[in-house]
């Protein structure tokens, strides 16, 4: 496990820390503690520091949870998605985020490395440290703001291989640009799966269901429920423009027989009058 710890108090950024530093990050400070490929036993050992929830610490082992924000009281258990841009690979475009956030730290589990959250940590050094309400809310902020904004990068190159693929529809058009739209249509759906419920997540925040989060983080919590609204949005119009490139193939290929058949017909055509001529005179003559 490679567990890494960020105090407000203590620096500004993350340092390699032990299980033993562990009892110690629930200071007065705000402690950002995250573990990356932690074993079943690990998560245990760290969620009965805290007392977590023994449902919250069972999502966390078994992985593959549903966006999801669930109360347990002192503390909330969260749910997320970082995206990976889909190509011809058929590794999964999603990587879990497990995160706990508590009155005093935030707690993070990830079985894969996040890009996003070195940024969010970047920021939240540069940027809300000593100008934004140094506050456990807009930590928490700061993660799914980054993780979110990861969407917007991902969903640009989704979209540069729907142009080509448009293209190549064109120039091509054979089996094997089908088959890339269709695998490109498949992992949107995956996504897709991922995203829609992540609304419902940020949706509570703006809903004021979440007294311990404060007003200060309000509007910020909007901010990123509106990007996660114009994601699914973005996915929805690049899964219809890809049912109307499999359209446009089928159209091409219906043309394509058409045309096969129109010159078929000419040419039995000009063969049925060459047999006529050469049956009548075979005949009579």
């Amino acid at each position: 496990m490679s567990l890494r710890l960020f105090d407000s108090n203590a620096g500004r950024g993350f340092r390699h820390a032990t299980l033993a530093d562990v009892p110690r990050a629930a200071g007065d400070s705000v402690v950002w503690l995250d573990a990356t490929g932690a074993t079943a036993a690990e998560i245990e050992t760290i969620g009965g520091m805290y007392g977590f929830h023994p449902l919250a610490i069972e999502d966390v082992r078994k992985r593959q949870q549903r966006p999801k924000l669930d109360v347990y009281g002192s503390h909330m258990f969260m749910v997320l998605y970082a995206l990976d841009p889909p190509d011809e690979s058929q590794r999964q475009p999603t990587r879990e985020l497990a995160m706990f956030i508590t009155p005093g730290a935030i707690l993070t589990f990830h079985r894969h490395d996040i890009e996003e959250l070195d940024d969010a940590a970047r920021r939240w050094a540069e940027h809300c440290l000593g100008k934004l309400p140094e506050s456990v809310a807009m930590l928490a902020y700061t993660i799914c703001d980054a993780i979110i904004d990861g969407y917007f990068s991902c969903l640009d190159q989704v979209g540069e291989q729907i142009e080509d693929l448009e293209r190549a529809m064109f120039d091509r058009g054979d089996t094997e640009t089908l088959e890339q739209v269709f695998r490109l249509k498949r992992q949107l759906l995956e996504i897709r799966r991922v995203v829609a419920p992540t609304r419902d997540v940020f949706n509570a925040f703006t809903r004021r269901e979440l007294p311990a989060m404060g007003e200060a983080s309000l509007a910020y919590f909007q901010d990123v429920f509106d990007h996660v609204i114009r994601t699914t949005d973005t996915i929805d119009a690049y899964r219809d423009i890809l049912s109307s490139v499999i359209d446009v193939h089928l159209t091409l290929v219906s043309n394509q027989l058409n045309q096969t058949l129109r010159t078929l017909t000419v040419a039995s055509i000009i063969l049925m009058s060459l047999a006529l001529i050469a049956g009548i005179y075979g005949m009579n003559f």
